[in-house]
C-alpha cells in the first residue's frame, strides 16, 4: 500500500494548480450570504450541472443546505479585492452584499451584474467528503457577463490549509 501524501506537500502543490475563484451566493426571501470558492466545477453537460466544495465547518453550510439554492459568480482577473471581502468571515448583520450592483436570479440568489459569467443552480445533493461538503446544483440559469479573463487562484494567492474564514 503506498503512503498517503503529507498534507503540506498537498497544499503546495493546489497554490500551484490554477483554478478559476468565484463567489458563491445564497439566498431566498431577503436572507443572503455569500463566499468565496475556488473548489467549483460543471459535472454533467446534458443536463447542466456544478458542483462547489465548501469547508464542512463554515457557517454557510447550514444555509445552504436550507436554501438549497446558490448562485456561482465567476469573478475576472481584477476582482482580487472581492475575492477577499468575500472570503472573509462576516459579522453578524452585516450585509457583505451591500454596495455591489447585483439582481435576484430565478432561484432568489444574487448574480453579479459584473461577473464575467455566472451560474444560477438549484441544489440536488450535498455530499460529506473528508474536510468539505461537495454541492451539486442542476443549473436553472446562467449568462456571460463582462468581458475579461478570469481571476485564478495562482493570481490571487489562495491560501489553502485549515482556515475556517
Amino acid at each position: 500500500m503506498a503512503a498517503q501524501p503529507q498534507p503540506k506537500r498537498i497544499e503546495e502543490i493546489l497554490r500551484r494548480y490554477p483554478l478559476a475563484v468565484s463567489v458563491v451566493t445564497v439566498g431566498r426571501g431577503g436572507a443572503e450570504n455569500a463566499l468565496t470558492v475556488s473548489w467549483a466545477s460543471p459535472v454533467s453537460f446534458d443536463p447542466p450541472h456544478l458542483m462547489i466544495a465548501v469547508d464542512r465547518l463554515h457557517h454557510s453550510v447550514s444555509f445552504l443546505r436550507s436554501t438549497r439554492n446558490f448562485a456561482l459568480n465567476l469573478l475576472r482577473a481584477e476582482d482580487r479585492r472581492l475575492a477577499g471581502h468575500f472570503a472573509r468571515q462576516s459579522m453578524l448583520g452585516e450585509d457583505k452584499l451591500e454596495g455591489l450592483r447585483t439582481r435576484e436570479a430565478t432561484t432568489g440568489a444574487a448574480v453579479f451584474d459584473d461577473a464575467l459569467a455566472w451560474f444560477d443552480c438549484e441544489m440536488v445533493d450535498a455530499l460529506e467528503v473528508g474536510d468539505h461538503v461537495v454541492f451539486i446544483g442542476r443549473v436553472v440559469d446562467a449568462d456571460v457577463g463582462r468581458e475579461g479573463a478570469p481571476l485564478l487562484t495562482t493570481d490571487a494567492g489562495v491560501a489553502y490549509g485549515k482556515s475556517r474564514a
